[in-house]
């Protein structure tokens, strides 16, 4: 299959190639999202032909936070595919892939008329041409740009600002899963429908499953006669050290004993042979949301630990964010 293909089409390699060149780079790393990896041969390939040297990259890439460091300080340029830049890291190329898509307006059924319009970034390069389409057939479309993101209506697993002081009785996600537009509902305390535009999905979002969750895994940490431990991130765009040690200290003031302990993945296997009987994860929150079921303790995000410690009330719940 060519590098022409429908996953990679959107990506601008001519313009790729162009900047290399232009920063006279020789040894260049490449990073993939895990949806992109099994292209890898085909991306690094089409950068070689160009005459440069490629390393690729073995660590996760779970979001544009998540810049693999090592092979940073052994390259030129970091070429990190599939985001959108929410660093300012000079050798770091950030190079998104968009995904092409049409709205069936005959999908879209939403009572209400005034409607956010969010998406991830794969999708909300199209969101102008989403807004004329729904503005066409009646709907009165707020399209905000929020901190940190590059389109209009972006939003990221730890970043909802485009819907801070939103004036919309509704919230409509365009794009696949439903992670985001739970956390979108979580945040704006808002209805949020999503629709995804390839397999033409649509409905109402609910989030009584995923609060019911959290809450009996916030129960299982309270519960706990086990210490806990507070991590810290060594990513760069997930460090979050004066936020851990205010937890820290709000849970010893709490009668709780945390440690600190600072990690560069956060995966079941790293965490195997700690003596703590639940985490609090102040790295990407989507560890804590999505892979709760992997860890055999408790991995609770900051907003849930200070429930615990008393510093807030579940009625006030919300998801954590990075931003």
């Amino acid at each position: 299959m060519g590098i022409d293909d429908s996953i990679l089409k959107r990506i601008n390699f001519e313009e790729l190639i162009n900047e290399l060149k232009e920063r006279g780079a020789k040894r260049v790393g490449v990073q993939l999202p895990d949806g992109l990896k099994f292209k890898s041969h085909e991306i690094i390939k089409r950068v070689e032909d160009d005459g440069f040297q490629v390393i690729l990259s073995g660590s996760g890439s779970y979001g544009a936070c998540d810049i693999d460091t090592s092979l940073l300080n052994e390259v030129d340029i970091l070429i990190h595919f599939g985001h959108t830049a929410i660093l300012k890291i000079g050798r770091v190329i950030y190079t998104p892939y968009f995904i092409d898509f049409e709205i069936k307006i005959e999908d879209i059924k939403i009572e209400e008329k005034r409607i956010a319009l969010i998406a991830t970034a794969q999708y909300a390069w199209k969101l102008n041409e989403v807004k004329r389409i729904l503005e066409d057939d009646g709907y009165d479309v707020e399209l905000n740009r929020g901190k940190r993101v590059k389109f209009p209506g972006q939003v990221l697993g730890c970043n909802y600002s485009v819907l801070r002081n939103s004036s919309a009785d509704a919230v409509l996600f365009i794009g696949d899963g439903l992670f985001h537009p739970v956390g979108a509902s979580i945040y704006s305390k808002k209805k949020v429908y999503r629709y995804s535009p390839l397999s033409r999905e649509f409905g109402e979002v609910t989030v009584e499953d995923f609060l019911r969750k959290r809450m009996n895994l916030l129960a299982k940490a309270m519960y706990s006669e086990k210490k806990g431990a507070i991590i810290v991130s060594s990513k760069p765009g997930q460090k979050r050290f004066k936020l851990a040690e205010r937890l820290q200290r709000e849970g010893r003031d709490a009668g709780k004993e945390v440690d600190l302990l600072m990690v560069d993945e956060i995966t079941p296997s790293k965490l195997l042979n700690f003596p703590y009987g639940y985490y609090v994860n102040t790295a990407c929150p989507r560890i804590s949301y999505d892979d709760a079921e992997l860890f055999s303790s408790p991995i609770l995000t900051p907003q849930e630990f200070e429930i615990m410690t008393g510093k807030r009330d579940w009625n006030n719940y919300s998801m954590d964010e990075i931003f």
